[in-house]
């Protein structure tokens, strides 16, 4: 086996004679222009490419990426992607003009050819997953922002007991608590980047991967709007520094690498990294926006232009609150503002859950809801387009508590724009065979949440999103109650 990491979250993987590409945003950016690859692959790395697969995670742009699939790629190239209960990734893909796509039930393999096999695993409340590629004498987990634990987890170790690379991302794509106004007062301890760098850390040395690679989370800011969160990302380095610290801690033997686009790694001949000075980071990512000004500016001039589209707004947050039953409705009984900006000024839109109904406000700065600021332009494309759930990771958005609505109502709230959109709501569409087949798949999941509900909710133990990953030699809950 050999692969290369080709971008943010792009990977090739060869064997003999037989390549498969995951999850290739390889040009431009994506999320309205404000993410951008950080290293840009070069482009000899990608201009040869031609593969026989394409392996997509989930749904988000940064993993399924458009115009990289319709501008680098044969559409007969066989596209495979997780069978979760909504159709949305096979529909998207046909409309990008990709009709050999293959769906991957949760646990099932794939021979892709003479001795490499691809296992799919599903984990979260949306349509994520994990590829486990093997060989006779290789193993590679690139879980990408797929964060499994628990059950589902040993679901593949005890498959896998022999790990030799595990990838998975190591900072923030949630717009929780970076885009809250004032996050840095309010909730100076919530999600750190030490978190982050934690939890990577203990998931791969939980699972005893021979190597390391952060992965799935090398990009930047470039948008005027965005631009700023560049000081809250988790550069690779730091990420490894924690590592062998943890690793010496706990006699382990696993090894962190840092591999940025052009590093590969073949039986034949181990690991060729591609340098790239991260202490020199801010300096990249200013002369990176340099070279990219013209396009940012045609953003910005079509953005300025845009108006707000009210009817657009009003029609898919009707059909948003039809999905939702009555009873839920009137239990969260909250009101969401969204405010945006054109020509014609400040609009106020407000989603009232318990009334049901959609309002254009004349005073929507009165401080009894929650209010999500966001551009006109995006807003219109949400809308019209069913994108609320890729919305929030590009954090085009700025969120405003109120006086008596916090970050539990923006998670729910936000939450059920994901379930609409990914086919959860009305609940309905979970007594459907399909839904019921891929969730039956899933079952480890259910007993992971109850036995969070009793843990946190009933004991009242405090949620630690690393403690979820034990380390070797650790004690688990169990052991110290003993």
């Amino acid at each position: 086996m050999k692969f290369t990491v080709l971008s943010h979250a792009g990977l090739l993987i060869e064997h003999k004679h037989i390549q498969i590409i995951c999850d290739p945003w390889l040009i431009g950016s994506c999320y309205w222009r404000s993410w951008w690859n950080f290293p840009e692959p070069p482009s000899e790395l990608i201009s040869d490419l031609k593969p026989d697969f394409i392996y997509l995670t989930h749904l988000l742009w940064d993993h399924f990426h458009g115009a990289s699939l319709t501008k680098l790629f044969d559409p007969s190239t066989r596209v495979l992607v997780p069978k979760v209960p909504t159709r949305r990734m096979v529909r998207d893909l046909g409309y990008l003009g990709f009709r050999n796509v293959i769906e991957l039930p949760h646990g099932t393999s794939i021979q892709l050819g003479a001795d490499l096999t691809l296992h799919s695993y599903q984990f979260g409340l949306g349509v994520d997953s994990a590829a486990m590629f093997s060989t006779h004498n290789t193993t590679l987990l690139d879980c990408n922002d797929c964060k499994t634990f628990g059950l589902p987890l040993r679901q593949i170790t005890n498959r896998f007991p022999r790990i030799d690379f595990v990838l998975r991302s190591h900072s923030s794509a949630s717009p929780i608590p970076y885009c809250v106004d004032g996050y840095k007062e309010r909730f100076p301890a919530l999600r750190t980047q030490y978190d982050y760098i934690e939890e990577f850390s203990r998931f791969a040395l939980s699972v005893g991967a021979r190597y390391a690679i952060p992965f799935a989370s090398n990009h930047c800011f470039l948008h005027r709007d965005t631009y700023h969160f560049n000081e809250t990302a988790v550069r690779p380095e730091a990420v490894r520094d924690r590592f062998r610290r943890l690793a010496e801690e706990t006699n382990s033997n696993g090894e962190c690498v840092v591999m940025t686009p052009g590093s590969t790694w073949s039986e034949e001949h181990g690991f060729k990294i591609a340098t790239f000075d991260f202490s020199n980071s801010a300096a990249y990512i200013r002369d990176l926006r340099t070279k990219h000004q013209s396009t940012l500016d045609r953003q910005y001039e079509k953005e300025d232009k845009t108006k707000a589209d009210f009817e657009a707004f009003s029609d898919y947050f009707t059909k948003f609150l039809a999905a939702i039953p009555w009873l839920v409705r009137q239990y969260l009984g909250f009101r969401v503002v969204f405010r945006t900006t054109d020509a014609a000024g400040e609009h106020n839109w407000a989603v009232d859950m318990a009334g049901n109904k959609i309002e254009a406000l004349t005073d929507g700065r009165r401080g009894d809801c929650v209010v999500l600021e966001t551009p006109a332009l995006v807003l219109n494309d949400c809308a019209a387009k069913n994108m609320f759930s890729v919305w929030t990771a590009s954090k085009r958005l700025t969120i405003h508590l109120s006086r008596t609505g916090g970050l539990r109502t923006v998670t729910m709230f936000l939450d059920l724009l994901d379930f609409y959109e990914l086919e959860t709501l009305p609940l309905s569409k979970n007594v459907s065979p399909r839904s019921i087949a891929v969730r039956w798949r899933r079952w480890r999941e259910v007993v992971e949440v109850v036995r969070l509900i009793v843990k946190h909710k009933v004991r009242g133990r405090r949620f630690d999103i690393p403690s979820l990953y034990s380390l070797p030699g650790e004690k688990t809950e169990k052991d110290s109650s003993a």
